[in-house]
């Protein structure tokens, strides 16, 4: 199943995002790579063999990245070269060690669980330590193309995030204006607040 997209939608998500993100910290807004053109996002999904949905060409067209900071809720967000990046390193995997070993994985939610991760799986921030959310261009029956899940490189767990990265966009502006978010100097990203 695919969902249609709505740029004003996932703008309007996003702009709510980042304004609470501003009054949390003063320079969040700087973190954020200039706009990604056409021609790097063509290039990036040429070397993923994969188109990536529309509202994350819409995000990277926006802001090419935001380098170090978790500028998303314990999330990098990364730019389209190093979308192509992660994903070249886990197709690496897959080939050398996954598929040949039969790994699988432990999905919730309407996620193909007969692989460890999956080739169209699009990893598009991580955490910095191996762990990402992807968008899985690939669901299982029920799921939808573009549906966000969570990708752990040592656990098999596999959830259901959202079912687009828009919706994603937009629980995570909700989170915030409800308090459930904020930004924690000490880490230097976007955290769950104690104060929810």
């Amino acid at each position: 199943m695919t969902t249609d997209f709505d740029p004003a939608r996932l703008e309007s998500a996003w702009a709510r995002y980042r304004a609470k993100a501003t009054e949390a910290h003063a320079p969040f807004i700087s973190y954020f790579n200039e706009g990604a053109t056409t021609a790097q996002i063509e290039s990036a999904e040429r070397e993923v063999g994969c188109g990536f949905p529309p509202d994350l060409r819409r995000l990277l067209s926006l802001h090419n990245g935001s380098g170090d900071h978790q500028v998303l809720p314990g999330w990098e967000l990364f730019s389209a070269e190093r979308i192509a990046e992660e994903w070249k390193i886990w197709a690496d995997l897959y080939r050398t060690q996954f598929k040949p070993e039969n790994y699988s994985c432990d999905p919730s939610g309407p996620i193909k669980g007969d692989e460890w991760w999956r080739l169209r799986w699009i990893p598009f921030c991580g955490d910095g330590g191996g762990n990402h959310l992807c968008v899985d261009m690939e669901p299982a029956e029920g799921g939808s193309s573009g549906q966000v899940i969570t990708m752990w490189h040592d656990d098999a767990r596999r959830d259901l995030i959202a079912g687009s990265l828009t919706e994603f966009i937009e629980i995570i502006a909700d989170d915030f204006e409800r308090g459930a978010l904020t930004w924690d100097d000490e880490w230097g990203g976007v955290y769950e607040s104690n104060q929810a």
